[in-house]
């Protein structure tokens, strides 16, 4: 008699496993995308495979899953995760997942091994019908560790001979993806094409009503509503915006290379352009006036009620004046005393050339410094970044193997996707930094230097540009004080304003100090400007 038996209730495994057989099985069957989900033939076949496989291993199939498209570039798919959740649910009694082949299971690389791990704690084995791999031993997980890897490579080869071939029909003109508003997607002679539907007809008249009629957007949309087409003021600026419906084509594969398209254009390019020197000015659909030489703050000045200053001439007399439109605010000022006020706020910020050496010099330390700066923060958002992306791999590894409570899963994997998110924004703004630094500041300098000369005599462009350039968020004219107030200056124009003040109390005497031009003695609004 065999007294050893007796000594099986003190060996170190769980009840559970001692009862297993290895028996039960699970099949997971998936294709890409929905047409070879229509046809059926490749579902069947693996479902076919799988079920023989299972009755040559004698494995009893507790359930199906699949049986549908998925995707295998990420692991959220709905079946997948179904499949994830009956095992957490069925401890034990799962033994062996069966695939087709290793990449139906996921093409995911280094996640699906880490996956596939995780479920060989749990006593669950994946086994493929068409790579029969013996996964127990060492050479036999690095082998499907392997199939896992070269699954995702094929998967980044296709999309990059995808995105190829994408770019190769935007580069000759062919539209890809869904027909704009207005048009149909055909197939004539093999190849898509943009047919202009009863849609694309009204939207042609939106143009036409904007340029010849000068309608707002609001009463082009009422309009458009009483022939039947319903639009909101979004969605009908986003179409006049389109260079589409005048033939050309723009698209981000694109970059910021521009292609004619081979569609019928909607409307002329110089209807395009009409329509969006409204536009631009004025995204609400306004009227806007016309370029005036005498008029250049008009639209940049705005009264202190927050009402911008329009124009207007007094034709008897040859004057021009600025006004607030705002009822009962009453503030018209003369056009010729406004300017000369703006030529004095300008002085402010208009370089000396002789201090030009010297500020050049400041002004690349601030920036290297603020490129350096921008190095750290970019590091310390990485490794943000890396954190919450374990802390997510923790939270779903809990989620499959532990029995996390499906609230609480999505309640932390909401919050930590939202931190992610916020730390990829912040990680992009550090990764643009200032490439030609030694460019912009002999540009910056040069313009400086001819500020108030550049708006005084240059024509009305000359001028809107001066102006956006050093406030860009234009100035209000305060009536008490009957001045200009500024609520942001361009950080460049405010940097040098503050380092030549320096400059010249130095050479005054007025201290006796090098001035220090680093970023921990810059003005803590400046600081924030530049960021």
């Amino acid at each position: 008699m065999n007294d050893l038996k007796y000594f099986e209730a003190f060996t170190k495994v769980k009840d559970s496993a001692k009862k297993r057989q290895d028996t039960n099985a699970l099949i997971y069957t998936r294709v890409s995308s929905k047409e070879q989900a229509d046809t059926g033939n490749s579902l069947e076949t693996q479902l076919k495979a799988c079920e023989e496989y299972a009755a040559r291993k004698g494995y009893e199939v507790l359930e199906h899953f699949g049986g549908t498209y998925e995707s295998a570039k990420d692991d959220e798919r709905k079946e997948f995760q179904r499949m994830l959740n009956f095992i957490k649910r069925h401890k034990n009694k799962v033994d062996t997942i069966i695939v087709y082949t290793v990449d139906r299971f996921s093409r995911t690389g280094g996640n699906a091994i880490y996956l596939a791990e995780n479920l060989k704690k749990e006593g669950v084995r994946l086994e493929s019908c068409m790579h029969q791999i013996d996964t127990s031993t060492a050479s036999g997980e690095l082998n499907q560790g392997i199939l896992f890897l070269f699954g995702k490579f094929e998967n980044q080869q296709r999309r990059e001979k995808c995105m190829a071939g994408m770019i190769e029909a935007l580069k000759k003109g062919y539209w890809m993806g869904k027909a704009p508003m207005g048009y149909d997607s055909v197939m004539r002679n093999g190849q898509q094409q943009m047919s202009i539907n009863k849609t694309g007809e009204l939207i042609k008249q939106a143009f036409m009503m904007k340029i010849k009629e000068g309608l707002s957007n609001t009463a082009i949309i009422a309009k458009l509503g009483r022939m039947g087409l319903f639009l909101h003021n979004q969605t009908l600026t986003k179409i006049f915006r389109n260079p589409f419906y005048c033939g050309i084509i723009t698209n981000k594969l694109l970059g910021a290379e521009v292609v004619v398209g081979r569609h019928e254009p909607l409307i002329s390019k110089e209807i395009f352009f009409k329509v969006n020197n409204i536009q631009s000015a004025n995204p609400q659909g306004y009227v806007v006036q016309q370029e005036d030489e005498n008029l250049p703050l008009r639209q940049h000045i705005k009264c202190d009620c927050g009402t911008m200053f329009t124009g207007y001439e007094v034709k008897k007399k040859g004057l021009h004046y600025y006004k607030c439109n705002r009822i009962g605010c009453k503030c018209n000022k003369s056009a010729k005393s406004l300017h000369q006020q703006y030529v004095d706020l300008l002085k402010i910020y208009q370089i000396d050339p002789r201090l030009m050496p010297a500020l050049k010099v400041a002004l690349t330390g601030v920036f290297d410094e603020l490129n350096a700066q921008q190095l750290e923060q970019q590091k310390e958002f990485k490794r943000q970044l890396t954190e919450v992306e374990k802390n997510l791999d923790k939270l779903e590894e809990r989620y499959i193997f532990e029995g996390l409570n499906k609230d609480l899963y999505e309640k932390y994997s909401v919050k930590l996707k939202g931190e992610r998110k916020e730390i990829e924004v912040e990680l992009e703004k550090t990764e643009k930094p200032l490439s030609n630094r030694k460019n912009f500041i002999e540009l910056g300098l040069k313009m400086g230097v001819n500020l108030c000369e550049s708006w005084e005599k240059g024509d009305y462009r000359e001028r809107r540009r001066v102006q956006s350039v050093v406030f860009p968020e234009g100035v209000t004219f305060d009536k008490e004080k009957q001045g200009y107030r500024t609520s942001r200056v361009n950080v460049f124009f405010s940097l040098t304003a503050l380092f030549s003040e320096r400059l010249k109390e130095m050479k005054k005497g007025k201290t006796s100090d090098k001035p220090d031009f680093s970023l921990s003695v810059v003005h803590r609004g400046l600081l924030l400007a530049l960021q």
